[in-house]
């Protein structure tokens, strides 16, 4: 199970640091970027195997009846969400690419419709299926505890797979260095609510993380992002001057 924690830990880093990387958005192969080919195609595929692996070892597990979902029903509903996540994974890749082409052109209609795909509506698509597949992984581990209890390093690492994969995804989400320049706001409340019910149901349910390995890592992902959030607000509101200060806060309590 670690090393299907681990696959998606990596793969998300790598795959942010590819994309970020100049030397990569520099490099073409057939007129698009080297970033956007291993992003489209190489990413999802070990995104993927990571999460068989961990589904794989969780229902292979004994299953204690604690919630009335079947694991058939969850799986089917992850995979659904997968689908729609490498939909709007691939729409990305094709408007990302038109956007080199018509960036200079922002007045032309083209551009704008682009901008449409390029924009929120793919982002979304992928940020929070993605979130609602890791939701999901810990609603599928609560009727498959493991036997025993796991060791405090054992539990440890997970939990650092958790935070390395959820900084990953964080500086995608929360890259802009306005609230108001990207997607931070509402995602941030999806992973303050997901994260929410997942702590609940764990207390609800009398239910410890040393038995969910998985869902701490879950946890640990969530909570990265929250706390990264918060931080980043924080600093960039002790940068401002008084005046933009009141600015900033009247668009955090209006949009």
């Amino acid at each position: 199970m670690l090393t299907g924690l681990l696959i998606i830990a990596i793969i998300g880093l790598l795959g942010i640091l590819t994309h970020r990387r100049s030397r990569f958005e520099e490099r073409v192969l057939k007129h698009v970027p080297l970033s956007e080919w291993i992003v489209v195609l190489i990413v999802p595929v070990f995104i993927y195997l990571g999460w068989a692996v961990v589904v794989n070892n969780i229902i292979d597990r004994p299953r204690i009846r604690i919630i009335p979902f079947d694991d058939f029903n969850i799986i089917a509903v992850t995979v659904l969400f997968m689908v729609y996540g490498f939909v709007g994974n691939s729409m990305h890749f094709t408007s990302k690419v038109l956007w080199g082409y018509l960036k200079n052109q922002k007045k032309s209609m083209a551009y704008r419709v682009n901008e449409m795909f390029h924009g929120r509506l793919s982002h979304y698509l992928v940020y929070l299926n993605a979130l609602f597949i890791l939701f999901l992984l810990s609603i599928i581990e609560i009727n498959h505890p493991v036997s025993g209890v796991v060791t405090k390093h054992y539990l440890a690492l997970t939990a650092f797979c958790g935070i390395v994969f959820g900084a990953a995804a964080v500086r995608t989400i929360f890259y802009p260095n306005e609230w108001f320049g990207g997607y931070n706001k509402p995602l941030f409340f999806v992973y303050l609510v997901l994260f929410a019910v997942q702590y609940t149901t764990f207390k609800v349910l009398h239910l410890s993380f040393y038995s969910y390995p998985v869902s701490a890592f879950v946890a640990y992902g969530f909570l990265t992002g929250i706390v990264a959030f918060i931080a980043q607000q924080i600093g960039i509101f002790s940068r401002l001057d008084a005046r933009r200060r009141i600015k900033y806060l009247v668009r955090i309590i209006s949009e």
